[in-house]
């Protein structure tokens, strides 16, 4: 148990249940931008992969009322803020500062080197009190939407393979510093409904399947098959194999992976996020 001052008292997620952390989640991301809404089953599927901290990551209290929650995730000598929220009676009164801080006081006690987290770039208040707090942005995250198509493309199904493997080759592959969600390490860590394809073992890409749509995470073409048209046919095997669904690709940086969505005329989304950093 952490007190600061003599109002807010943090307690480390390890200290509740499941169920307790997921109420406590849902509690503090009502009327969110994007509410988040978690049952056990999947608050372990969505962190898992994400390497949350369970003793870094800090329910707030006041006395024995929730007032939010800071999750933090690691990886080396990288922290990332995986969630920040308060609870709807409690917003407007400096909590968040003073949990943010917290959290970046450990991160530096730690010997991590860089604290990392998102935005949505309309929460414009939010970024403001990260700004103040010593966080800068490094670049936008884009949120792409496949057009609606007829089903086209290959014939059959598309040849599955571990998505595991295709994250190894990414590790080898992509460019670095890829957004936390979809680095290497989160795609290795995903369990079902994730699903990888390959095309001849030329080009492979990684959906997961959501209940109302589906996630365009990974698309990577190995350096010896680039420029030669393979990334395209998988790309429109893959939206043809998902016309009947709404596929989407998230978290997308600006350079080449993000002109060729446009190329393919994907819709950009209108919330976009701000990744950030707090050097240490």
């Amino acid at each position: 148990m952490q007190t600061i001052g003599s109002e807010l008292i943090a307690r480390p997620l390890l200290q509740f249940s499941a169920a307790e952390a997921c109420e406590a989640i849902n509690r503090s991301f009502e009327e969110y931008f994007v509410p988040m809404v978690f049952t056990p089953a999947s608050f372990e599927q969505r962190f898992r992969s994400e390497n949350l901290d369970v003793e870094a990551s800090k329910l707030w209290f006041r006395g024995e009322e929730l007032v939010g929650l800071v999750l933090i995730a690691r990886r080396g000598w990288n922290s990332r803020v995986a969630g920040m929220g308060i609870v709807v009676a409690e917003r407007g009164k400096g909590y968040g500062k003073v949990m943010l801080q917290a959290a970046i006081d450990e991160a530096t006690t730690r010997g991590d080197r860089n604290l990392l987290l998102e935005v949505f770039t309309a929460n414009e208040p939010a970024r403001r009190l990260y700004e103040r707090l010593g966080f800068r942005t490094t670049r936008l995250l884009t949120n792409f939407q496949c057009p609606p198509k007829a089903a086209a493309g290959l014939g059959g199904e598309l040849p599955e393979t571990d998505p595991r493997e295709v994250a190894r080759l990414l590790s080898q592959q992509a460019e670095p510093e890829l957004p936390w969600m979809l680095a290497p390490e989160t795609l290795a860590a995903f369990g079902p409904p994730i699903r990888a394809f390959h095309l001849e073992n030329k080009a492979f890409a990684i959906v997961r399947e959501d209940a109302a749509r589906t996630l365009l995470l990974c698309l990577l073409v190995p350096r010896e098959h680039r420029r030669q048209g393979w990334g395209s046919r998988l790309m429109e095997a893959v939206e043809a194999a998902y016309s009947a669904r709404n596929l989407l690709s998230y978290l997308v940086p600006e350079g080449a992976g993000y002109e060729f969505l446009k190329a393919r005329r994907w819709t950009v989304q209108e919330l976009t996020l701000w990744e950030m950093v707090r050097p240490l």
